[in-house]
């Protein structure tokens, strides 16, 4: 056994029969392929087994199980030159990466999520991309990061790509890790189809064709990137830089005040209205909509929350600032596209 699946045994704490092959000939550069089910294992296993062989493919996460839930996963992989890609069936409601995960395995990787079915959340950076089939978005394994599900079972492609494949096409990926490119646009449209091609075609590719298709899906995943509003925006000035900086920390640290507004941030951080505004006249969004974007964000991982089942949709909204149930209602559904009684529902208890 590797030294890696062997510390992966002690870090789940949960015994399972016999994990899962080496899945990948690094030094082979053409197409290699590995499936694994939960189905091969006994139930008690099952779990154990499955983390094993994500965390074997991507990077090292956690799970938070599901109650009174049957637990089933299936991944086929592929490895093209250092591009991996895996489709993922289960039915996990959040995976994380921690930072003691982070201190275990610190190797830099760009994880990028293509939503096949479903609907899924990527939390990262103080940001919440919500996913539906077809839209894809980007986390960064040095960083902690959160994926929420909300089906009883969702597919997902998950690609795993070193750092600097992609450093040298988009210049300020930092900013743009748990955002949604959508579908609809010509990369994420392309991206989702190459990679349903490769799933079909990876046995008769040769190491070239391996080569070059690994090189394509990295520049889509670029040229998506690149279509989001923020990519292309006007760097800010480091003073500029400073006061947005001093702006999210104090809308984050009172969110859950219902005066928070953009007269009230002004008072509080001494400066005028006006020269709050051309602050943020380079952001993605205007401050007042970054404030109710943030407060939907907080409201949607509080409505998929187990734990929070006995608190009303009223109550959750009110709790982050919300003081009005019907504009918070129209305000989720225009994000959504559901309301949010619909959303709570299609959640897994």
């Amino acid at each position: 056994m590797s030294h890696g699946v062997e510390h992966r045994r002690h870090v789940l704490d949960a015994p399972f029969a016999a994990p899962p092959k080496p899945l990948f000939d690094g030094a082979n550069l053409a197409a290699t392929h590995h499936h694994a089910s939960t189905e091969e294992v006994a139930p008690d296993q099952r779990f154990a087994y499955w983390l094993n062989m994500i965390c074997n493919t991507f990077v090292d996460l956690e799970y938070e199980p599901q109650a009174a839930t049957a637990f089933h996963g299936e991944i086929t992989s592929l490895r093209l030159g250092s591009l991996t890609v895996g489709n993922i069936r289960s039915n996990a409601a959040r995976v994380r990466r921690t930072p003691d995960r982070i201190r275990r395995e610190p190797e830099a990787y760009y994880l990028v999520q293509i939503q096949r079915q479903g609907t899924g959340i990527v939390c990262q950076d103080g940001r919440s991309a919500v996913l539906k089939p077809g839209d894809f978005a980007l986390h960064d394994s040095t960083r902690p990061f959160e994926l929420i599900f909300d089906d009883q079972s969702h597919d997902v492609t998950t690609l795993r790509l070193p750092c600097s494949a992609l450093d040298i096409h988009v210049s300020n990926i930092h900013e743009l890790t748990a955002t949604a490119v959508s579908g609809s646009v010509a990369a994420g449209h392309l991206l989702a189809s190459m990679v349903t091609m490769l799933a079909r075609d990876f046995s008769r590719l040769p190491t070239p064709a391996a080569q070059s298709l690994s090189e394509a899906i990295t520049s889509l995943v670029a040229a998506g990137l690149r279509s989001l509003p923020v990519a292309n925006l006007k760097r800010p000035t480091n003073l500029q830089a400073y006061h947005v900086g001093r702006v999210h920390a104090y809308v984050n640290e009172h969110l859950r005040d219902p005066d928070l507004s953009v007269a009230a941030i002004a008072r509080a951080l001494d400066m005028s209205a006006d020269h709050l505004s051309r602050i943020f006249k380079h952001e993605p969004m205007p401050l007042s909509r970054l404030i109710w974007q943030s407060r939907l964000a907080a409201c949607t991982k509080d409505l998929h929350d187990p734990k929070l089942r006995h608190r009303s949709i009223s109550e959750i909204a009110f709790a982050w600032g919300f003081n009005d149930a019907a504009h918070f209602s129209r305000a989720f559904k225009e994000r959504h596209g559901m309301s949010p009684r619909q959303w709570r529902a299609g959640q897994p208890v």
